[in-house]
């Protein structure tokens, strides 16, 4: 056994050996047409020229599918990926609730790898169900902890009220120290009237206001803050990566994310130098997670070869190794399908960029 698991470790950390010589089909999900969507897919093409540079090993091509964020239609694209005979695992989904109803189709026939997919309710919905982001449940107790650590007492709570948002929210309110004096929901669109909330938190004044929620209610209620001038502090879970390009009115806010392009090891600085290079940007957590999940299923099959089951056994004994060195750190999965020791950094948007503060 130990022999066994000391040639893994070593095959995880990049030995690697073409199983195969055919071509490699996966699937990748996500909302494509969304900022989020285009951020991830970046992440996946770099992913992708990276791999067919080595030509001594099978080419990996990938086929996207848009879920438009929703469970209806990544059931559909999930079911075509199962039925499409080409596919040998999917990368994604993108969100909770795409990545919840999905995961069902995929169970016993193909190994999908989330991305951004955060919520609880993900934990161990299927052995064929991975995620290279941590759940909410640890993301809250990180963000938690880090408004507790600049002793914030009170806080208001909102969130967008699906899987991603009540996850998260629950989790940071169980974590807080202080006093939670408000957790209301709040749509996931762009035009929800925030003008009641804006005149409670005048009145009852938090000196905290914690948002479960995604880029596209966030600029809208980030907008309406500083349009009325609360004098608050702001705080975002990953949803909120997208707000720096609002920068206008984004300076200041606090976001809990899984990657930094700031982030000095080894792999991270090769993944973010090359990402600028080719973009001429810089890579935000989504499109380092796509890189990642894109990355380590295309290994797995180079690996084992064009069989889904024998991909899904690499992906799991992962747990027992030393990891797979990702751009967002080391990536073993626990026998819940979540990834074992990911934690959060707590970043400031500063001139358009978050600014890891130390």
């Amino acid at each position: 056994m130990r022999s066994t698991l000391a040639a893994l470790s070593l095959l995880l950390l990049g030995c690697s050996a073409a199983s195969n010589r055919g071509e490699i089909v996966l699937g990748a999900a996500g909302a494509w047409s969304q900022a989020y969507g285009t951020m991830a897919r970046h992440g996946i093409e770099l992913a992708l020229e990276e791999l067919n540079s080595d030509k001594g090993l099978p080419t990996v091509r990938v086929i996207y599918k848009d879920d438009e964020g929703t469970g209806r239609k990544a059931t559909e694209v999930a079911q075509w990926f199962v039925d499409s005979g080409q596919v040998v695992g999917v990368i994604g989904h993108l969100t909770s609730g795409a990545m919840k109803s999905a995961a069902k189709v995929y169970d016993g026939n193909l190994p999908a790898v989330a991305t951004a997919a955060s919520s609880p309710e993900l934990t161990g919905i299927s052995p064929w169900a991975f995620r290279v982001i941590a759940s909410d449940s640890v993301s809250g107790i990180d963000i938690a902890g880090q408004a507790n650590a600049m002793q914030k007492k009170r806080v208001a709570i909102l969130y967008e009220n699906n899987a991603y948002g009540r996850g998260l929210a629950d989790s940071f309110r169980r974590n807080f120290t202080g006093s939670v004096i408000a957790i209301d929901p709040i749509t996931e669109s762009d035009d929800q009237d925030f003008e009641p909330f804006i005149a409670w938190f005048r009145a009852r004044q938090p000196d905290l206001i914690f948002v479960a929620g995604t880029d596209k209610s966030g600029i809208a209620f980030v907008r309406a803050v500083r349009k009325a001038k609360l004098d608050v502090t702001l705080m975002g879970g990953v949803g909120w990566r997208g707000l720096t390009t609002d920068t206008a009115n984004a300076e200041g806010v606090w976001v809990g994310v899984p990657f930094s392009a700031e982030d000095n090891r080894a792999a991270s600085k090769a993944f973010t130098e090359a990402f600028r290079a080719k973009y001429k940007l810089s890579p935000d957590a989504g499109a380092a997670l796509a890189y990642d999940a894109t990355r380590l299923l295309a290994t797995a099959a180079r690996m084992v070869g064009n069989d889904p089951r024998k991909i899904r056994a690499w992906l799991a004994a992962t747990g027992e190794s030393a990891g797979f060195a990702g751009a967002t750190g080391m990536v073993r999965f626990g026998t819940n399908g979540d990834p074992i020791d990911k934690t959060n950094v707590l970043a400031r948007i500063q001139n358009g960029a978050l600014v890891v503060q130390r």
